[in-house]
């Protein structure tokens, strides 16, 4: 069963026997509902069929799991499933059936085992016993949350958890992996930074002109991070772009418009932000030296003074005579 091949629009073409032993009508009414990615309506019929035929091969098809009827924007409509697991559903039993394609239509998010006993309304000893008659076939598998590490998600069993159930590239065993995090921050910054300043001999604090448009994309890092062999996990352009984004956000690095670079980057504007077709690119920020501490101007004895509404000139508390004051010029 797990060896059958995958079933597509071009299979059996017309006077070949259709897949796992639909008739010429339900392969033509099953090709022409999988081929609405949203769905088709139950009025809706491949063209050359009447309406008695289309209407049985639907029956059929829905008899044999071969379509499932779902809901979208408060009508109801027909959508294909996978012949395999078609085939799968057909050779359970009422329960199981009912259990193995709530979790089908879950798909790669799993789904909750207490969200399943509302979608399937079995008693939790029918359910419990069900579920683990499918894992013993190997039909289903429970898998970890790293969201609701309390929670028993199950999902296929030959199907790929999503990002968002594993926690993608960041997670190592269900944890969040932070010293892989940090090192590829580090990674990151050190390559951006050698793209961000001149090598000048003799001019530390050398910059490039406001029309140098050479900083690296999200993509650029990526291929630095993949070509240095610095991580063994294959990362996706949206992964290093979240990486670049903690690196904006601790002022390390700051986003530019390769194509406005020597203009006021717009990194504060939120929809530019969220536009996933624009290609930021990405200068490093040149800390400068102070001996000042960032928040000086705050903290001046005179914003926090207690007695700040009797300082006058010619007052019994004046700025000439203030302790606080003086405290704070010889520090």
């Amino acid at each position: 069963m797990d060896e059958a091949r995958d079933v597509t629009m071009n299979d059996a073409p017309n006077g070949e026997e259709a897949p796992f032993g639909l008739s010429s009508n339900e392969w033509k009414f099953y090709q022409f509902v999988r081929s609405s990615p949203k769905g088709a309506k139950f009025t809706d019929r491949p063209e050359g069929m009447d309406v008695q035929d289309a209407y049985l091969a639907m029956n059929t098809l829905l008899k044999k799991n071969a379509l499932e009827v779902i809901v979208l924007n408060g009508e109801n409509m027909l959508k294909a499933i996978d012949l395999r697991d078609a085939e799968k559903a057909s050779k359970l039993n009422d329960d199981a059936r009912l259990v193995y394609n709530a979790i089908r239509a879950a798909g790669n998010n799993g789904i909750w085992t207490k969200d399943l006993k509302k979608k399937t309304n079995l008693h939790t000893i029918v359910l419990n016993r069900t579920l683990k008659s499918l894992e013993q076939k190997q039909e289903i598998k429970a898998v970890k949350h790293v969201k609701y590490p309390t929670r028993k998600i199950y999902m296929l069993f030959n199907v790929t958890p999503s990002s968002e159930v594993t926690g993608g590239a960041w997670y190592t065993d269900q944890e969040l992996d932070v010293d892989f995090i940090e090192s590829l921050k580090t990674a990151c910054l050190k390559y951006i930074m050698s793209r961000s300043f001149p090598r000048i001999e003799g001019v530390p604090d050398a910059v490039f002109g406001a029309d140098h448009e050479h900083y690296p994309t999200a993509a650029e890092v990526r291929r630095f991070i993949t070509e240095s062999r610095i991580s063994s996990i294959d990362l996706s352009v949206k992964d290093i772009t979240s990486l670049l984004d903690v690196l904006v956000y601790d002022g390390a690095v700051e986003k530019k418009l390769p194509f406005m670079s020597g203009m006021d980057d717009f990194s504060d504007d939120e929809d530019e932000g969220d536009d996933a077709s624009i290609q930021w690119s990405y200068k490093a920020v040149r800390k400068v030296a102070t001996r000042l501490p960032i928040e000086a101007i705050t903290e001046t004895p005179c914003g926090k003074c207690p007695v700040f509404s009797f300082c006058v000139d010619d007052g019994p508390i004046n700025p000439v005579n203030c302790e606080y004051f003086d405290a704070w010029l010889e520090w």
